[in-house]
C-alpha cells in the first residue's frame, strides 16, 4: 500500500511515522538529513475508533517540493510488520528555519496486534530552479496499543522567549539558570541568552529548555513530544557540545526543534494550548 502526493500550495495524504535517529556526538551530525515525525494514539470512546495522529517535520527549504509516501503498520504475525493504514496530513502550520512543520491526524479502527510503527519516504526537491532531489527515509520505534490513551490535555504552555526573558519566573526544580548545561560549559540561561545564528546545537537546545520548562511546570506532553525530549536528553548527554553542530550540520536535530518549537506554542495536536 503505497500513497504519493505532490507538495505545491497544498498537502494531500501521508502516512505517520517516529524517527529520531539516537546516534549520538560529532558523527550523529555529519548524517544527511533526516525527518522527524512523532506518532500518538488516542481512543475515542464515542466511536470506538483510534485517531492516529502527530507532527511530521522536514528540511525543505522555501519553495520546496516534497513527495511523500508512507504507512501505518502494525505487527499481525511471526512475519513481522504489515501495512494498515494510511492517514491524512493537514497545510503547514509553521517553518523553522529550513524546517516545515506539518501536522496530521486520522481515525481507524484499533490496531490491537502487535506492536505498531510508521515509516515514510520523503523526496524534496529544492525548488523549480534548482531542482536537487534528495529522498529521506524515516521508520518510526514500536509503540504499544497499550499505551493508547484518551487523556485530555493538561497545563498550558509558554516559547522559550517567556523561560529565557522573565528573570523573575521561578523555574521549577530541579532546574536552575546557573546550572550547567549539559557539556556546553554555559549554564541554562547562558544558552538560552546565545543566539542560534544557524547553531543545530543552539537552535535545538532552546526549544528543549522550554519543552522541559513546561512539563516542570505542570503542562502534560502526549506521548510523541516526550519521545522527542528523550532523544533530545539522550543527544545532549552524549557529550556534544556548540562546536558539535557546524554549518549545515545537525539537521536531525533541527526537526526535532521544530517539533518542540511546535509543542512550546501550543500547536501541537493534542498537546495543551499556549498560556493567555
Amino acid at each position: 500500500m503505497t500513497l504519493s502526493t505532490l507538495y505545491r500550495s497544498t498537502w494531500a495524504v501521508l502516512a505517520v511515522a517516529l524517527a529520531f535517529g539516537l546516534s549520538a556526538g560529532h558523527a550523529m551530525a555529519q548524517t544527511a538529513p533526516a525527518a522527524t515525525a512523532t506518532l500518538d494514539v488516542t481512543s475515542i470512546d464515542a466511536t470506538g475508533q483510534w485517531r492516529y495522529s502527530g507532527v511530521v517535520t522536514v528540511p525543505a527549504p522555501a519553495g520546496a517540493q516534497v513527495l511523500v509516501n508512507g504507512r501505518i503498520q502494525n505487527q499481525t504475525s511471526r512475519e513481522g510488520f504489515q501495512d494498515a493504514l494510511k492517514a491524512n496530513v493537514g497545510a503547514p502550520v509553521a517553518r523553522t528555519g529550513e524546517t516545515l512543520v506539518l501536522p496530521y491526524s486520522v481515525e481507524g479502527p484499533p490496531l490491537t496486534l502487535g506492536e505498531l510503527r510508521s515509516a515514510l519516504t520523503i523526496q524534496v526537491q529544492d525548488s523549480l530552479t534548482n531542482p536537487t532531489l534528495r529522498t529521506l527515509f524515516a521508520e518510526s520505534a514500536t509503540v504499544s496499543p497499550s499505551a493508547t490513551c484518551g487523556c485530555p490535555p493538561k497545563g498550558c504552555v509558554r516559547t522559550q522567549g517567556y523561560w529565557g526573558n522573565k528573570p523573575n519566573v521561578v523555574w521549577r526544580a530541579p532546574y536552575s539558570r546557573t546550572a550547567l548545561f549539559f557539556s556546553s560549559g554555559l549554564t541554562w540561561q547562558q544558552i538560552l541568552d546565545t543566539p542560534p545564528r544557524g547553531s543545530g546545537y543552539i537552535i535545538l537546545a532552546h526549544q528543549y529548555i522550554a519543552a522541559v520548562l513546561n512539563r516542570a511546570a505542570g503542562a502534560s506532553a502526549p506521548a510523541g513530544v516526550q519521545s522527542v525530549i528523550d532523544a533530545a536528553t539522550t543527544w545532549f548527554r552524549s557529550g556534544t557540545v556548540p562546536s558539535t553542530c557546524g554549518p549545515g550540520e545537525c539537521a536531525q536535530q533541527k526537526t526535532w526543534a521544530g517539533m518542540l518549537d511546535t509543542y512550546n506554542n501550543g500547536a501541537y495536536p493534542g498537546a495543551p494550548k499556549h498560556c493567555d
